[in-house]
């Protein structure tokens, strides 16, 4: 009868401590994953009482940018907005999970194609087809208003203290000449909000960064070569300073960058 009790407390025990299996790391991470994957593919799902957007419109078409605009539809928690050029075969996310009815789309290339889509969510698990629609942008970028340079790029302009005052959503043109010139710009937020802040045009390879009313640094962009530079924030109602400095010795005295600080 000892020898049975034995068997079976063994046998108890084999069974507690497999159904009490300890899950490791790895395991959490790999279901944490698959349960991710689930919902996002449950979210995907598409629904005939959810309704796709209508009403599709592209405004202020130019090079870089370009604002799409769609129809609010009833029920909506919120809508997917994705674009690519036509020549692609890769959707960019415009905006995953946006509650407003209009996105804007910078970056953009001259005299090309786009594509661009957006679906409803009206639940996290219930969603429409996407409705698709196509824009282009012009042969080449539209020239600024502004001379080159422009006003705001003043001989003081080479410290913080020093920065020019420049208005929000409006084009400012400037040079970096001689070799190791800096520009600052200061820009005043009435509000808390989003902001992007573009670098375009450039001659050579220029950065951009953004700091606060304290001088310190809140963005940066740093790509190689002459491409356009970009910091997106999201700040408090305040001053802010941008500053615009070569790569090494990089300038020209004759062709002139455009920065401009947009509001989102």
């Amino acid at each position: 009868m000892k020898k049975f009790a034995g068997v079976l407390a063994l046998a108890l025990t084999t069974v507690i401590v497999s159904c009490h299996k300890e899950i490791s790391p790895n395991e959490q991470t790999v279901n944490s994953n698959n349960l991710q994957t689930e919902i996002a593919t449950q979210a995907a799902g598409t629904s005939a009482s959810c309704s796709a957007p209508g009403g599709l419109y592209v405004s202020n078409i130019a090079t870089p940018t370009a604002t799409l605009n769609w129809s609010a539809v009833d029920g909506a928690a919120f809508y997917n907005v994705q674009w690519k050029s036509a020549s692609s075969s890769t959707w960019l996310n415009a905006a995953s999970a946006t509650y407003g009815t209009s996105v804007n789309l910078y970056s953009l290339s001259a005299n090309t194609t786009y594509d661009w889509r957006v679906m409803t969510y009206c639940s996290l698990t219930e969603g429409s087809a996407f409705t698709t629609a196509q824009f282009s942008t012009s042969g080449s970028t539209p020239p600024s208003g502004s001379a080159c340079p422009g006003p705001n790029d003043v001989s003081t302009n080479g410290t913080m203290s020093g920065a020019a005052t420049i208005n929000l959503n409006t084009d400012v043109n400037g040079t970096i000449a001689p070799a190791n010139d800096i520009d600052y710009y200061k820009f005043t937020m009435t509000w808390y909000g989003g902001i992007a802040v573009y670098l375009t045009n450039l001659p050579a390879n220029y950065d951009l960064a953004v700091f606060n009313s304290s001088g310190v640094q809140i963005g940066i962009s740093q790509n190689r070569g002459a491409k356009n530079e970009t910091v997106s924030l999201t700040v408090n109602a305040g001053d802010y300073y941008v500053k615009v400095f070569p790569k090494g010795t990089a300038n020209s005295a004759t062709s002139c960058y455009t920065l401009k600080v947009l509001t989102i």
